[in-house]
């Protein structure tokens, strides 16, 4: 859909970029309302959007007075002004697809856009590919870590999220500051803005709910596929194509998985070795041996850089010598030293329970007294840590660690339940992590797994 210079659009949703979408339409369209659907905008904010001529409310608006209604695809269908909107047959835009239209007017002649989305190692995925680009090209990447000009090797910004419409906000600070670059990689949640000339779709292993449990995350990762551009290319997990079935034909397919699997383009052929056909192109990336991070945690990402790079025409050599120098990436499962005790650190968004055991293994295997700090930071992050799953947690692992920091207000009862003096509690990850120190000496372990942007 092209908006439309008469259009009376309603952004719905303004604490996840909602207010980045309705700023950009002021200038393309009629009018535009933004509703304050989770009431998280300040007195001030609001009065800033009505300022620049946006009409704000945190009440749901007669859908019937606007043309269009822009919506993110996690918002719960049975809002009102999504069922008005249904019962009255006005167009529904998703927050991706009202971004795409917006990108689509920036000029990105000669750039190549890589959008990555995916259930998990979205992240690692993005910041592996950029690196072996960067060997080659000019690269930007836009993730859950930062806004990173990899020519330079500084960060530009920090803060950005990933929802659909923080695409904007990240081109915008790299043009300003005149950053020039070749390949722009935005990791995206929850699918695709369509505009990608490579859209990577890393996994839709462990499906979720989404928009109150109205609808499922892959469900929304699709949209990576139905709505790319004809002409582009896309490197999607086997597990996500087996799910989806047949893909369209207007584009350039490449399969990838972390298993071994000759039925796909990219795959595994044993533990060291990535193999690869595509078309006349084929042959074998042999992969390091780990040093400061889990190889494990990071199998999927590795398979996924290497398709995506290998999609935009870089050579195997070139990405084994960008995996060889890869010393691991911050919050995924990355070994470091502090203060004499050995630090694992496995704090990102994307972390959960499964991630937290996987993690408590790797730590075993380094041998020493373990602590561990888990948890979130609920204000950070969209999806929390379920308390349930945290206290299941500790009643099969209590035994195997020194101690337990709980973080997160929601992780309280947790630690007023604890009888045997283990648990400990902390507000956030710094102060998790400070207390964990008090509770270590040197050579011991401090295991650090909390839900939180970074």
């Amino acid at each position: 859909m092209h908006f439309k210079s008469s259009f009376r659009v309603a952004v719905l949703d303004l604490t996840h970029g909602g207010t980045v979408i309705a700023g950009k339409l002021k200038k393309l369209v009629g009018s535009v309302a933004a509703v304050d659907v989770y009431n998280t905008l300040s007195a001030e904010e609001l009065d800033g959007l009505e300022k620049d001529g946006i009409r704000t409310s945190r009440e749901p608006l007669n859908a019937s007075d606007f043309d269009v209604i822009v919506a993110p695809v996690h918002l719960d269908k049975n809002y009102p002004m999504l069922v008005d909107a249904l019962s009255n047959n006005i167009p529904v835009l998703s927050h991706h697809a009202a971004a795409g239209e917006i990108l689509s007017g920036y000029n990105l002649n000669d750039k190549t856009l890589v959008e990555i989305t995916g259930t998990k190692a979205k992240t690692s995925s993005a910041i592996l590919l950029a690196g072996i680009l960067s060997k080659e090209k000019k690269v930007v990447s836009h993730t859950s870590r930062g806004l990173e000009d990899w020519d330079a090797g500084k960060v530009v910004k920090k803060g950005l999220s990933i929802t659909p419409a923080s695409i904007l906000s990240a081109l915008d600070a790299v043009l300003e500051a005149g950053i020039e670059f070749e390949v722009f990689i935005s990791e995206i949640s929850l699918g695709g803005t369509g505009c990608a000339d490579i859209g990577v779709i890393t996994t839709i292993a462990n499906d979720y709910k989404i928009a109150n449990g109205t609808g499922l995350a892959s469900d929304a990762k699709r949209q990576m596929i139905l709505s790319a551009k004809p002409g582009s290319t896309l490197v999607i997990n086997n597990d996500a194509l087996r799910f989806f079935g047949s893909c369209r034909r207007d584009m350039d397919i490449i399969s990838f998985t972390d298993s071994v699997n000759a039925s796909c383009n990219v795959y595994y052929e044993d533990e060291k070795t990535i193999a690869y056909y595509l078309g006349k192109k084929h042959g074998r990336i042999r992969l390091p041996d780990a040093q400061d991070y889990d190889m494990n945690s990071y199998k999927t990402a590795f398979v996924c850089a290497a398709a995506a790079a290998l999609a935009i025409n870089i050579g195997a050599n070139t990405i084994e010598r960008s995996l060889r120098e890869f010393s691991g990436a911050e919050g995924r499962m990355k070994k470091t030293s502090l203060e004499g005790r050995t630090l694992i650190d496995n704090s990102n968004s994307g972390m959960d329970i499964k991630a937290a055991e996987r993690a408590l293994l790797f730590a075993q295997a380094q041998g020493g007294r373990i602590v561990m700090v888990l948890g979130e930071e609920a204000k950070e992050v969209c999806e929390g840590l379920e308390p349930g799953g945290v206290e299941r947690f500790i009643r099969k692992h209590l035994t195997e660690l020194e101690a337990l920091v709980l973080v997160g207000e929601r992780m309280k009862p947790l630690v007023q339940d604890n009888t045997g003096g283990r648990i400990y509690y902390a507000d956030d990850l710094a102060s998790g992590i400070e207390l964990a120190k008090r509770l270590t000496g040197e050579k011991d372990i401090i295991l650090s797994c909390v839900k939180c942007f970074r």
